[in-house]
Formats: structure tokens, sequence, C-alpha cells
């Protein structure tokens, strides 16, 4: 399994798909899911999406409350300056037991500790296993799974370090979880 197997293999119902302009994830849900359960935000949208696409922050999405059962963010919350307040509007637009799914670098990992691959200039709010936790928990979020990815091409195409990725999923392997790369979380609306 991969980190685009884990978000469609508990991806359900109603989705939103936040900051999903950027990688190939989305059209892999695209792929899965019917265009009437499947809605986008990004603060730039390609002319190629038509229908439930709104150009917006994921600090403050424009639905009303309670509509989604799920919300996807695939490597948004490192390029927010205020995460937390995407979580909230999470919360906010989730039906009650609704799935938050994020995906997200372990600013702990391996990789981080040596090389700080992670401080890039688009990445603004780096999470440790604990920090994200902690955030998901203080909006209202129950924790149901977690698990974490080496990082590839498809999930990381501004990494610098591309050549490596062959390596670092090697040593993917035989690391803890802690100080593995790429987080992938389910957390539940309480």
């Amino acid at each position: 399994m991969d980190r685009v197997s884990f978000i469609l293999a508990n991806a359900n119902g109603k989705l939103l798909d936040v900051g999903f302009n950027a990688c190939s994830l989305h059209d892999k849900i695209r792929e899965k899911f019917s265009s009437e359960q499947i809605f986008g935000i990004d603060i730039v949208i390609d002319k190629k999406y038509k229908g439930n696409y709104v150009k917006a922050s994921a600090e403050r999405m424009p639905f009303k409350d309670s509509v989604f059962d799920c919300v996807i963010a695939g490597e948004l919350v490192e390029h927010l300056k205020k995460p937390e307040l995407f979580v909230k509007e999470a919360e906010r637009i989730l039906k009650d037991a609704g799935k938050l799914i994020i995906t997200t670098p372990n600013r702990k990992s391996l990789i981080n500790r040596l090389f700080h691959s992670y401080e890039a200039p688009l990445h603004f709010t780096l999470f440790s296993r604990e920090e994200l936790f902690k955030l998901l928990e203080k909006n209202n979020f129950k924790v149901v799974k977690f698990t974490c990815f080496p990082y590839t091409e498809e999930s990381s195409s501004g990494s610098r370090h591309k050549q490596f990725f062959f390596l670092r999923k090697l040593l993917h392997r035989f690391l803890p979880q802690c100080l593995q790369e790429n987080m992938c979380v389910v957390a539940v609306k309480q």
C-alpha cells in the first residue's frame, strides 16, 4: 500500500479534496468516485476541472456546516500558515462521524533530521506525530488510523532529492515509525 491507496481505501461518501490541483492524487480520486460525490477547492484551479470546484482558501472554506462525509488534505497542511484554521473549518463542514484524512511530512523523520529536506520555502508549518495528534484532538477529532509511507515522485513533486526516492523507500522498511517520512492520518469528527 502507498499514500494514494491509503487515502482511497479510507475515503467515502460526499468528499472534499482540499488543495486538489497539485500532483496526481485528485485524478485517482476521480477514477474511484463519481463526479457527484467529489468536490474540490484550491487557490488555483486548472481549466480542465469543471463542476464542483471552487477557488478558495483551505483556511476559509465556502461551504455550509455538516455537508461532507470526508475531507481529504493530501500534502496540504504544511503549506498553510494557520493549519488550525483549516482543521476548524474541516470540523465545521464535516457531518458527525465524518472523516478527515491528512498526509503530511513528519518533521521528526530521519530524512528531515539529516537533510532538513522538508524545510522548504512553501512549507510554513511542519508537524511531528504528537503535534499533529494534539492539533486534531484539540479541534474535536479522534485519530482512528495512523501510518507512514516513504515519499515518492507522486507525493513529492517539488522535492530536491528525487534521485534518492529508491533509497528512501528501502530505508523506510528498517526505521521505527517515529523516524519515517510521510504521515497519513484518518481522524473522525467527535
